[in-house]
């Protein structure tokens, strides 16, 4: 939260109901996400079904093809990837820069992913911009770590407004991540 408050961000909404909504948001400890996701580099192109679970800071993602086909299991505390497809396991050391794409070619922020996925800003680094939109209230792009992020729906779960299309973007990488069924808490 304290790199929200710095000098780089551009808001447009008084900055208590932004604070507000993001407390609330990070005060959900569990969560999961399903839907499909599409990844594009310059040298690949993947889409997947999407099941994203998240309890602290372990994260769990199940991805597959049409019919499961192509099913890979990812684990993550933060500083281990640890990618299981069929009988094939790798384990990879994220702590460093750059890790994820050298390991797998494709250049993801990990670490990010489980708040840009939510609408909320990284910790620990700086926010480039938000933008929000006038009538909600909600984060509508964030710039953070040269990445762009557009989030173009949102849905209700339980009391809160959760993103249900988000378009990641840096360089020659693009995720997108439709969203149709959040769950918020443990389960």
């Amino acid at each position: 939260m304290a790199a929200c408050a710095g000098p780089t961000i551009r808001q447009d909404i008084p900055p208590t109901t932004w604070r507000e909504h993001t407390a609330r948001l990070d005060a959900i400890d569990a969560w999961t996400a399903i839907g499909k996701l599409a990844l594009r580099s310059e040298s690949a192109s993947e889409t997947a079904a999407l099941v994203w679970r998240q309890a602290g800071g372990e994260t769990r993602v199940r991805l597959s093809g049409p019919l499961g086909v192509g099913a890979t299991r990812i684990h993550s505390d933060g500083q281990v990837l640890d990618i299981r497809r069929g009988d094939e396991r790798r384990v990879i050391d994220i702590s460093t820069p750059r890790a994820i794409e050298r390991n797998t070619g494709w250049d993801l922020p990990l670490q990010a992913l489980p708040y840009w996925l939510r609408g909320l800003p990284a910790p620990g680094t700086d926010v480039e911009s938000l933008r929000f939109d006038p009538a909600t209230g909600l984060v509508r792009q964030l710039r953070q770590r040269g990445w762009r992020v557009d989030y173009d729906d949102y849905r209700r779960c339980r009391d809160l407004s959760l993103p249900t299309r988000v378009s990641i973007e840096k360089g020659d990488t693009r995720a997108r991540v439709v969203i149709r069924e959040w769950q918020c808490g443990a389960g």
